[in-house]
């Protein structure tokens, strides 16, 4: 094991020789050595690899020559590493930060590496605890900052180190800006407040939500492989399939040259769902295309911006408006909820769709389960609109055809059955990617009872899963 010792030693001959000594007689070795003689006459920080046992005795025996400093709990080193544009005066706007907070640095390395980046490592001495918490705020706000090395001193600060890894974790996932960095390291000191207030570990949380990240990052581009299906279901009407590997389904009903969508999936498949589109629709661009969504949530809305007209419910166009004025939606209302959100529109690279682009079908009125509010033609058929009372989420929407007796029911059905394992995985994420799966969960039953009996016999199309066909 290394561990880093800060000693306080007389300004003399052979001082640094007694150092040495008793480390060596005790069996470890000196990996590190950093001394500033202008910034600090006395303090020489070394670094020592050692067994445990060894480490002990190495201590001790530094403590009987009045080596170490005089709080050792409260004074120590954290390497960090900041990666910087690799152009003149990219160093000096984080050397001011580092100032501003008062911060001692006895140690500092960087040589450019060819690339358009250069890593500075800097030892940072911790003498308060708090004052790191905010200087690695402030840091990160600027650059990427990679902690390297540090002993633990109070949770405080294990908590900001946490997640800034966190953040930088997903910065390299997933090619984040650093503005995206930024919004992602608030979200997640915001999830460790909110977790420190439970006395909950945010290990399982932060751990699920790389873990939705890694699943991004491992189906974009050409490994983004969804499943795609066709069923005509007249002779001027077909129903499209598209089942990705991640995220919600999406249904396209096609009409000659019209098309209408019900949902859309994840914003971060983007690109990869375009091309399918080209290769399912030719002349995709300039066709007429509008969509039907079944709820205002990441992965139900994620291509929203590319649809002339984006037929909703009340509940969700107050939920995207509320969103672009910056309030946040459905799911963030609840402040415990809201950095949890946050965490996943980041990764989802998710964007909601244009307001002007619009049409709100109508809103609830009543108290039933499930409400009939408006109606909506496509080609020679009628679709029958309800919303639920929100018991999934508010603006829960089902979308009907009695004459096709087909019904798209979003989230209120998913259908496990026949999942791959990649959908299997992401759909156990949900309760930590949305905080809750419902958001109230006797309500949400009595819906999913009354649309099993309203709509008996009817093909189901999930949210997620397979088709049930009748």
């Amino acid at each position: 094991m290394r561990k880093t010792y800060i000693t306080n030693m007389p300004d003399q001959a052979g001082a640094f020789l007694t150092a040495t000594r008793v480390i060596t007689e005790a069996g470890g070795n000196i990996v590190r050595v950093n001394y500033n003689r202008a910034v600090d006459t006395h303090t020489l920080l070394i670094e020592v690899d050692a067994t445990e046992e060894q480490q002990e005795v190495i201590s001790k025996r530094l403590e009987e020559v009045k080596y170490l400093v005089d709080d050792p709990g409260m004074r120590q080193i954290i390497l960090i590493e900041l990666v910087l544009p690799d152009r003149p005066g990219s160093l000096l706007p984080t050397l001011e930060i580092i100032k501003n907070h008062e911060v001692n640095i006895p140690y500092i390395n960087s040589q450019e590496n060819g690339t358009p980046y250069q890593n500075f490592k800097m030892g940072l001495l911790v003498e308060n605890t708090a004052e790191i918490k905010d200087l690695l705020d402030d840091l990160s706000q600027y650059c990427e900052v990679r902690v390297l090395d540090y002993e633990s001193t109070d949770r405080l600060l294990d908590s900001t180190i946490f997640y800034v890894t966190f953040a930088n974790k997903l910065r390299e996932l997933l090619g984040l800006s650093q503005d995206e960095t930024n919004g992602a390291l608030s979200s997640a000191n915001k999830v460790m407040q909110v977790l420190d207030k439970r006395h909950e570990s945010p290990r399982i949380a932060f751990d699920n939500i790389l873990r939705f990240a890694n699943m991004v990052a491992e189906h974009q581009g050409e490994r983004f492989q969804p499943t795609v299906t066709s069923r005509v279901l007249d002779p001027e009407l077909t129903l499209h399939i598209i089942e990705p590997p991640l995220g919600g389904n999406t249904y396209v009903l096609e009409y000659y040259e019209a098309l209408l969508f019900i949902d859309c999936g994840l914003g971060c498949f983007r690109k990869e769902m375009m091309g399918v589109l080209d290769k399912l629709f030719p002349g995709f661009e300039t066709r007429r295309k509008s969509i039907v969504l079944t709820q205002a949530d990441v992965d139900a809305a994620g291509l929203g911006s590319i649809f002339d007209t984006v037929y909703l419910v009340r509940d969700s166009y107050d939920s995207f408006k509320a969103e672009q004025r910056g309030r946040g939606g459905l799911r963030e209302r609840k402040a415990s909820n809201a950095p949890f959100v946050a965490l996943s529109k980041i990764v989802s690279d998710y964007e909601p769709p244009q307001l002007g682009h619009c049409a709100v079908i109508g809103e609830r009125t009543g108290d039933d389960p499930l409400e009939f509010i408006g109606s909506i033609r496509f080609g020679n058929w009628f679709f029958e609109v309800l919303e639920g009372a929100g018991g999934h989420v508010a603006g829960e929407t089902v979308v009907a055809c009695p004459e096709l007796r087909i019904v798209f029911t979003g989230d209120l059905v998913v259908n496990e059955e026949g999942m791959s394992l990649e959908q299997q995985e992401y759909e156990a994420l949900q309760p930590y990617l949305l905080t809750s799966y419902d958001a109230n969960p006797a309500l949400a039953d009595a819906c999913r009872a009354e649309l099993a009996e309203r709509y008996a016999g009817y093909t189901v199309l999930p949210g997620r899963g397979p088709v049930m066909w009748a």
